[in-house]
Parts: C-alpha cells; sequence; structure tokens
C-alpha cells in the first residue's frame, strides 16, 4: 500500500465525518458474510482498528438502548412493587389491630359473661337453699307446736297412769317424729353440699375455659408474630 499525508483540510474534514458518521444510519446493511467474519479478519494490520467499528458501534448502542429501556422497566417493576407492599403492609397492620381488637372485646365479653352466669347461679340455688330451709324450719316448729298443745290438752283432760304411759308412748312418737325430721333435714344438707360441689365443679370448669381463651389469645399473638417475621422476610 502507498501511504501519502493528506493535507490539513482533509484530516480535519476526515474528523468531522467520524463524528457524524457513529449517529447517521447506516446506507447499506452489511452482508452476512462479513457479519460473521472474524475479528483477526476485519481489523487493519497495521492500526489494529477494525474496519467494521462503525457496525459495532450501532450494535453498541442498541444494546445500550434495550439495556436502559430494560433498566427503566425495572425500576417501575420495583417501584409499583414497593408501593404494593407498602400498601399491604398497611393492610397488615389494620387487620392486626382489629383482629386484636376483636379478641380483647371477645375475650373480655367471655369473661364477663361466665362471672355473671356464676353469680347468678350461685345466688339463685343460695335464695333457693334458705328458703327452703326457713320454709322447713317453720314447718317443723308448727308441727312440735301443734303437737305439744295437742299432747297438752290430753294430758289435762285424762288423768291416771293410762295418760302416763300414752303420754310417754307419745314422746317417744314426737322424738321419732323430730328424729325423722332432722333426717330429712340432713339429707336436704347433703343435697345442698352435693349442690355446693357442683357450683365448684361449674368453677373450676368456667376457669378452664378463661384459661382456654387465653391460651386462643396467646396463639392468635403467635401467630400474628409469624405474620411480622414473613413479612420482614418478604422486605
Amino acid at each position: 500500500m502507498d501511504y501519502k499525508k493528506k493535507p490539513t483540510e482533509e484530516k480535519l474534514a476526515e474528523k468531522e465525518q467520524m463524528k457524524i458518521l457513529p449517529n447517521s444510519p447506516p446506507l447499506y446493511p452489511l452482508p452476512e458474510e462479513i457479519i460473521k467474519m472474524e475479528r483477526n479478519e476485519t481489523k487493519c494490520d497495521y492500526c489494529g482498528v477494525s474496519y467494521l467499528t462503525l457496525y459495532e458501534n450501532r450494535q453498541l448502542q442498541s444494546r445500550l438502548a434495550q439495556l436502559e429501556a430494560e433498566l427503566q422497566e425495572w425500576k417501575e417493576t420495583a417501584q409499583r412493587e414497593k408501593a404494593q407492599l407498602e400498601a399491604w403492609e398497611l393492610n397488615r397492620l389494620e387487620q392486626e389491630r382489629e383482629l386484636q381488637a376483636q379478641v380483647d372485646v371477645r375475650e373480655k365479653t367471655t369473661r364477663d359473661e361466665l362471672e355473671k352466669r356464676y353469680r347468678d347461679m350461685t345466688k339463685t340455688l343460695k335464695d333457693e337453699f334458705e328458703a327452703k330451709s326457713d320454709r322447713t324450719r317453720n314447718k317443723m316448729k308448727a308441727d312440735h307446736q301443734k303437737i305439744i298443745e295437742e299432747k297438752e290438752r290430753q294430758l289435762r283432760r285424762e288423768l291416771g297412769d293410762l295418760m302416763v304411759e300414752k303420754l310417754r308412748k307419745q314422746r317417744e312418737e314426737l322424738k321419732k317424729s323430730a328424729e325423722e325430721r332432722e333426717t330429712v333435714l340432713r339429707t336436704d344438707l347433703q343435697k345442698a353440699k352435693e349442690i355446693s360441689k357442683n357450683l365448684k365443679k361449674n368453677l373450676h370448669e368456667l376457669r378452664q375455659r378463661l384459661g382456654t381463651a387465653d391460651d386462643m389469645k396467646d396463639e392468635a399473638q403467635e401467630k400474628l408474630r409469624k405474620e411480622k417475621q414473613n413479612v420482614e422476610t418478604l422486605r
């Protein structure tokens, strides 16, 4: 090759042309066989610059534009996901507050209802037992008073050993009747004790239910804590 020095004006024009060329569209597309050539086949043996610099530059520009578009798309996607995550976090916190409020209200309502039911049941059973005991006691007193009065009248009308014997028998009968009445009272007392025992058993069951309600509350708090951990993991 014969290399000649170009004038200064030609060099300047060539530089201006090199500045314009990368941004100018190619006049003709490269043939497929040239595109598939190796790097050492397209470079200058003296300066090492490829003859396909313009084509490679346009390939890089196209790839850069594609990567910039993908980057912008990723940024928009990240912003949308961030907004969705923030909205989901706000919704989760709101649901958590509502769930906690419902658990507290339900627990308080259950405890108040069980305590009221226990107080009402205890008061009712106590009033029934006291009323029954008063009726039985008053009836026994009235019956004893009637029997005593009747026997006294009979004693006044009757004389002699026969009446004394009868009085003794009547006293025995009164004693036996009193013992029977006492047996009835003891039976009623035993029933009252059984009722009291049942009340204690009901109270124990109520306390177990309250303990179950507390366990449910702990489970709900554990679930909320795990949900928070999952959200932190997602973040």
